[in-house]
Parts: structure tokens; C-alpha cells; sequence
């Protein structure tokens, strides 16, 4: 089990829909620094993310960690969220990472959980509002944004899908779980790619500072 440590937050939440931020990934592509702890507004990479989640009106966020976890910890120490350790994040791989957010979660009164990239700074809070919107209008169990034909972040899973999620080999991927239950997918046609932009490599954090604008809302 990872091990938990909860800053200004209560171990059993009322609110309906959580949010699980990975941040657990050794940023092998960006060469030697920790993505999501580079310069990004008026904080980091991974706080901006937050900050869009909170922003968002989701109110129960837990960052689940691994690499650099100490940094990240510190770097979010004044947001009140949950961080919940992942010790197999070497080998496990995101999968892992999502895993020890819905095991988590497994105690809370939450009713779905967006799955959220900590590498994607861009993502709108609209977004978030949107993919919201139709879980609670029943347009899906699994509900994700998409630009032209491909499918971006963040995706929310209603908690009936948590079991089979939890129950994936290691190896595998999330989108598995969406392709072998498209009955219960739906897709949010956006009209913009920051769901599928990441900062991955310098090249693509420096785009997305370009592209970013001056507040958090947009």
C-alpha cells in the first residue's frame, strides 16, 4: 500500500468528483531537470495544474508522488490536497501512479475521479467544467475531451470503473480500459490541442510558456 501524508485535508471527503494529479514520473525526456517543477506563472508546472483543478471547483485533489517526491511536496505546500506516495513509480509506470489514486479514493464518497497528467499546464478550466457537466447529465461513465480525432486529458471515471482499472496488468495502459468498454465512453469534442500538450521535452515547455497567458482562468 503507499504510504500517506495529507496536508489540510480530511481523510473522508463529501464532495462528489476528485481529482488524482500524477506527479510521480522521473521526466526521463526532459533530459536530467524535473518537469514539473520547472518556472510556470506564478509557480511551477505541477501547481499551475492544481491550481486549474481547484480552480475548476473540484475541492478534493490528491497528488500522488514518487520521483523528486520531497520537492513536490514542498512545491505544493500551501494547497490544501492529499499526496499519496507511490513507491512503484520506477517500474510501474502511470499506471501505477493512477492506481494509487483510486486506492486511495476507494475511501472517500467520491463518485468519480478525473485522472490528471501533472505535465499539462495549459489545460482549461473549461475543460474541466465541461467533462463535469456530462458525467452529471449521465452522457457517459468514462467521459474525455477530444480534439479532432484524438483523445486528450483530462478523462473522468465514475467510481463503478475504478475496480476495473485497479484490476489492469502491469504494462498496461489506461486507454485499454476505454477501447474495451466504448459503450460506456463518452468524448467531448474541444476546440483546442491544450489537452494533448505536455511539456515533456524543453522544447514543448518552452511552447507552452509562449502560449500561456498572464491568469490561471481561461
Amino acid at each position: 500500500m503507499p504510504t500517506l501524508t495529507t496536508l489540510e485535508a480530511k481523510e473522508m471527503r463529501s464532495e462528489p468528483v476528485a481529482a488524482i494529479v500524477l506527479a510521480a514520473g522521473m521526466s526521463s525526456r526532459y533530459g536530467g531537470a524535473n518537469k514539473l517543477l520547472l518556472p510556470f506563472s506564478d509557480g511551477t508546472v505541477v501547481r499551475r495544474v492544481v491550481q486549474t483543478v481547484l480552480n475548476a471547483g473540484i475541492g478534493h485533489i490528491v497528488v500522488v508522488t514518487g520521483h523528486d517526491r520531497e520537492r513536490i511536496e514542498a512545491a505544493l505546500a500551501t494547497v490544501p490536497l492529499t499526496f499519496v506516495h507511490n513507491p512503484r513509480y520506477r517500474e510501474g509506470e502511470m499506471l501505477s501512479s493512477i492506481k494509487a489514486g483510486l486506492a486511495h479514493l476507494q475511501g472517500s464518497a467520491a463518485e468519480a475521479a478525473f485522472i490528471v497528467p501533472g505535465d499539462q499546464p495549459l489545460l482549461p478550466v473549461a475543460i474541466f467544467r465541461r467533462i463535469r457537466q456530462a458525467f452529471e447529465h449521465r452522457c457517459g461513465d468514462i467521459v474525455a475531451p477530444k480534439f479532432g480525432a484524438v483523445r486528450g486529458h483530462p478523462v473522468l471515471i465514475a467510481r463503478r470503473w475504478w475496480p476495473a482499472a485497479l484490476a489492469l496488468p502491469d504494462g498496461a495502459q489506461m486507454r485499454m480500459l476505454l477501447r474495451a468498454n466504448p459503450q460506456a465512453v463518452a468524448h467531448i469534442l474541444v476546440n483546442t490541442d491544450a489537452i494533448l500538450l505536455d511539456v515533456d521535452t524543453p522544447e514543448a515547455y518552452h511552447r507552452a510558456l509562449e502560449r500561456a497567458g498572464p491568469g490561471i482562468e481561461n
